[in-house]
């Protein structure tokens, strides 16, 4: 199978009329790893995500780490794992992704599959470069419970609801008591001071303003 590589990173490009046996064979090939897919039906769009966008995604993910250890919250993280149904004919990776509810359930599980097991309990998207097609609605076939999408500026909780659609919300339901404002001021300072100094002040904020029980 050959490689597929978007030009530059952060640059996207779709192909049409690709078949589920094609995507899954170029999305399965060793070579492919570094390369980001979204299927959808026939249309298969690929990215190789710029570094700006991984150290976003990076950030993120180390801030609920750290929140989850700091608050006793157990949960299970899947980062980038790909997402997939043929009987939905779609898929695609969150940059990064967790088990929270469902954590004990799913830790002994080694091959996903999400037509018997649950989805993961919140997804996180970085977007911070114009997107050619929006994901909530792959999100919401597989019913992921709850989004965060970072724009470089704001983090954007979207909860699915009863209709299957996804609504904004001022809080998360899968993070209790969750600071957004307090992170989204970390991460405005992710240029001027080092990973190791925004982490351990999160800790310490959380420390000071988070006690108690989840």
């Amino acid at each position: 199978m050959s490689t597929v590589e978007p030009r530059a990173p952060g640059e996207r490009f779709v192909l049409s009329g690709v078949s589920w046996e094609t995507y899954v064979a170029l999305r399965d090939a060793p070579e492919n790893y570094h390369v980001r897919m979204t299927y959808d039906r026939g249309d298969l769009e690929m990215m190789s995500p710029s570094r700006r966008h991984e150290k976003f995604a990076t950030l993120i993910d180390r801030i609920i780490n750290a929140w989850a250890e700091e608050r006793e919250i157990e949960i299970d993280s899947c980062r980038t794992m790909t997402c997939r149904r043929q009987d939905l004919a779609r898929g695609f990776e969150p940059d990064d992704c967790y088990y929270v509810r469902h954590a004990a359930a799913m830790r002994p599980v080694e091959e996903l599959d999400l037509s018997i097991h649950p989805p993961p309990d919140l997804a996180v998207e970085v977007q911070i470069a114009r997107k050619k097609r929006g994901k909530l609605d792959l999100y919401a076939v597989f019913g992921v419970p709850e989004v965060w999408q970072y724009d470089g500026r704001s983090l954007q909780v979207h909860r699915l609801e009863t209709g299957g659609h996804y609504a904004p919300a001022q809080a998360s339901e899968v993070f209790g008591r969750f600071p957004l404002a307090e992170v989204e001021r970390l991460l405005a300072q992710a240029g001027t001071i080092g990973e190791i100094a925004l982490v351990k002040s999160f800790r310490q904020w959380i420390q000071a303003n988070a006690g108690g029980s989840p």
